[in-house]
């Protein structure tokens, strides 16, 4: 069977649909892919736009580095300018200097000649006077001898040549004084100019200094310049490779007005971007104009500071020259003042070698009383044994009175040898004469020790103790003398 027309007709129709809908789908893939090629080359362009603006301010940048570089270069060329003409001036006033030098050598030579003439006519107004000396004395016995006219008249004469002669020595005496004021003024010029020529000699070299500092600067500004030209010359080859992208854009600009209204847009944002800029610049150099005037006027205030300071500076000199001589008086009477201290030093040395002296004596006079305390502490403990050993010698006693009513025999023994068989005690300690004797001796070294301590106040002290001491010994010997008469 054959298909029919509409059939036929279907199926072209049906045919025709699906490469419609095949060239429907190429269309969208091939505007998919143009979108991403108009987004891309969107971002592309804004890059680029970025990319321009930036090389814009560098260059920008550049140019004000290479204005600032030049002024500064034109500066410094001033200044060398200026250094180079400070120099030569200060070689001429150096110059200057030294022919004033030669001029005073050669002023200081005529003072020598004329002084070797002043001793010659101080010998020469020496022997005027020896002569003068002589024809008094000529007057003098041509006076006595005769008065006649002639002699009258060679009196006068020779009164006459003397006036004449005191009055040479005084113009004489008159030109030596000038010419000594004459040479202390060349001294003190002399002085002056020597201080010139060596403040000017550091000048030079403060100028010689700043010179090749300043050609160092040169140079490093020249290498700065050379770095900032091939910088230019980048940014130049940048500038001509973004106008020739900038080319491209243009064209793709006029193929799609999409592009084309929105770089409308963005140039109008740039216009508001530039006039914001340029508001920025005039408002910059407004600030600019403000702080150069503040400048200039701390400049100025700054030069009245520096006079000010140079007039302190001078009084301050002269208050050092007052301190100098204040500070040499102050030295005199250190000088002075030293010398009194070495004397007392001397005198303390001295005391101090006599106080050593005391010292070892009154720890001698401390280690004696300190030996008689302790035998006055063993004193005492034996007296209180004596004491308790006399007790027991009491009521032994008492018992052998009572109980020598009663018992006969016991009268017949003495009572010494009863006692010293009861309590056995030395001989010497209860005899009579010992104690006497010692108590004669021990008034003896009182009345010695008191006599000395007289003769010397020091020994006071160790006189007391002994005093005391002894006191003890007395006290034990009068105990054993009571004790002795009852027996």
């Amino acid at each position: 069977m054959y298909p029919s027309s509409g059939e036929k007709l279907k199926y072209q129709q049906q045919e025709e649909l699906q490469q419609l809908r095949q060239n429907l789908h190429r269309l969208q893939i091939l505007c998919n892919s143009a979108e991403k090629e108009l987004r891309y080359e969107r971002g592309k362009n804004l890059d680029l736009k970025q990319h321009n603006s930036l090389l814009q301010e560098e260059s920008i940048k550049i140019k004000i580095e290479l204005k600032q570089a030049q002024q500064k270069l034109l500066d410094s060329a001033k200044m060398c300018s200026s250094l180079t003409a400070e120099w030569k001036h200060c070689q001429q006033k150096i110059k200057e200097l030294e022919l004033e030098v030669l001029k005073q050598a050669q002023s200081i030579k005529s003072q020598n000649n004329l002084q070797e003439k002043l001793a010659q006519e101080k010998s020469r107004v020496a022997d005027a006077e020896e002569k003068i000396l002589d024809l008094q004395q000529k007057l003098e016995h041509a006076h006595k001898v005769c008065l006649t006219d002639t002699c009258i008249l060679g009196k006068k004469q020779l009164e006459e040549r003397i006036k004449e002669a005191i009055e040479n020595e005084a113009k004489i005496k008159q030109q030596y004084q000038e010419e000594q004021q004459k040479r202390k003024l060349l001294d003190q010029n002399m002085n002056e100019l020597q201080k010139q020529v060596k403040i000017l000699k550091d000048k030079e070299n403060q100028l010689e200094m700043t010179s090749s500092q300043q050609q160092s600067r040169i140079q490093q500004q020249e290498a700065q310049l050379k770095q900032l030209e091939y910088e230019k010359r980048k940014s130049d080859e940048q500038l001509k490779s973004n106008q020739e992208l900038s080319e491209k854009l243009s064209g793709l600009q006029q193929e799609k007005e999409a592009l084309r209204e929105e770089y409308g847009q963005f140039l109008k944002q740039l216009d508001v971007h530039v006039r914001n800029y340029n508001e920025k610049h005039h408002h910059h150099k407004a600030k600019l104009r403000r702080v150069k005037d503040r400048l200039v006027h701390e400049v100025d205030l700054r030069d009245e500071r520096i006079k000010q300071l140079e007039n302190e500076i001078g009084a301050l000199r002269q208050q050092m020259e007052k301190e100098k001589a204040f500070q040499d008086q102050i030295t005199t009477q250190n000088d002075i003042l030293l010398l009194e201290k070495r004397k007392l030093l001397e005198q303390l040395t001295e005391q101090e070698e006599l106080i050593h002296g005391n010292k070892w004596i009154i720890s001698s006079v401390q280690s004696r009383v300190l030996f008689l305390d302790k035998e006055n502490k063993q004193l005492q403990e034996n007296r209180l044994r004596l004491t308790q050993q006399v007790g027991l010698l009491e009521r032994i006693i008492r018992s052998i009175q009572i109980r020598r009513g009663e018992e006969t025999t016991i009268s017949d023994i003495p009572e010494f040898e009863v006692l010293n068989k009861i309590v056995p005690l030395p001989n010497s300690s209860f005899s009579g004469t010992g104690l006497v004797e010692s108590a004669g001796s021990l008034q003896e070294t009182e009345e010695h020790r008191s006599e000395e301590a007289m003769a010397n106040p020091k020994s006071l002290e160790s006189l007391s103790c002994s005093q005391n001491s002894e006191a003890g010994y007395i006290n034990v010997a009068s105990l054993k003398e009571t004790h002795r008469i009852p027996e």
